[in-house]
């Protein structure tokens, strides 16, 4: 069954949003557009922008557990493992496997395990918390590398790793910057986002729309499965997903297909810095954003 899953990552767009660019979704009442050919033009500050978020090159992620489920799991707590008893694995990867999201590719995974026929209305996913993302995007506006003087209007990730919790203001009052801008010859390294924590304080996400269902997702770590309470601490990420239409594993079924969404799966870290002038914009970092997934059986 070695060859029974495939995994495709897709330009699929997030079931709430509307526009159908392949670069992304970056369209915010003329505050934020990304035009056919994905170059972004900003104007005004970046708290009236909103989301903008983009495809990058590469999106990599390390996948640990992936199963098709009956009933819903039961999800995590500070206190409280989770409980998965209602789940079969499709993927059981104890040192995991690096999956490269790049958009319109095709990957097939090992580890894999062909669930019994039913129908299945949940799934469940276990990955690790951090993602490789290596991006170069293109915009109208002169942007700068945040305190170095460097600018142009290409921007570009570095060759670091950082903890996302350090985009809150309070780590962020002088930070090194993540990412690089200047013209349009600069070479995109890898920059790994340790995800741990979603907003300041906040460790969990209730269920949202994304295609095909709704998702939810808690940081864990691996000792325990419990939810973390301190950034810098998570080291797995625990997602449930609610079918619209449940997955049926029938006889005839031979190939099992997760397509991932990446075309927001990152954004800017950045301000408008008036000093400069109007709509040019210091810029931290590209970091991850969002990204969907589907399932189906054929």
């Amino acid at each position: 069954m070695m060859n029974w899953l495939k995994i495709i990552a897709t330009l699929t767009m997030l079931s709430f949003f509307s526009n159908a660019n392949a670069q992304g979704y970056c369209n915010d009442e003329g505050v934020a557009v990304e035009d056919a050919d994905g170059v972004i033009t900003f104007t005004g500050d970046e708290s009236s922008i909103g989301d903008c978020a983009f495809a990058p090159d590469e999106y990599t992620i390390k996948i640990y557990k992936m199963a098709l489920c009956t009933a819903a799991p039961t999800r995590p707590t500070p206190s409280d493992t989770y409980d998965v008893s209602s789940c079969v694995d499709v993927i059981d990867s104890p040192d995991g496997q690096l999956v490269n999201l790049a958009a319109g590719s095709e990957m097939t995974l090992s580890d894999v395990t062909r669930p019994a026929n039913g129908s299945y209305s949940y799934g469940y996913m276990i990955m690790a918390n951090t993602f490789d993302i290596k991006a170069k995007k293109q915009f109208t506006n002169i942007m700068h590398t945040f305190d170095s003087g460097t600018s142009g209007n290409y921007c570009w990730t570095k060759d670091a790793i950082a903890y996302s919790s350090q985009s809150d203001n309070v780590g962020w009052t002088n930070p090194s910057p993540l990412v690089e801008c200047g013209g349009s010859g600069g070479t995109a390294g890898i920059y790994g986002e340790i995800l741990d924590h979603f907003d300041v304080g906040e460790y969990t996400v209730e269920a949202v729309p994304v295609t095909g269902g709704t998702l939810s997702a808690d940081l864990i770590t691996d000792a325990n499965g419990l939810v973390v309470t301190t950034t810098e601490t998570a080291d797995r990420l625990f997602g449930v997903q609610t079918f619209t239409t449940p997955v049926v594993i029938a006889p005839s079924s031979t190939v099992f297909t997760v397509s991932f969404g990446v075309n927001q799966a990152s954004s800017l870290w950045y301000y408008e810095d008036l000093d400069l002038g109007a709509n040019q914009y210091q810029v931290y970092a590209i970091g991850s954003g969002p990204f969907s997934t589907s399932m189906t059986a054929n």
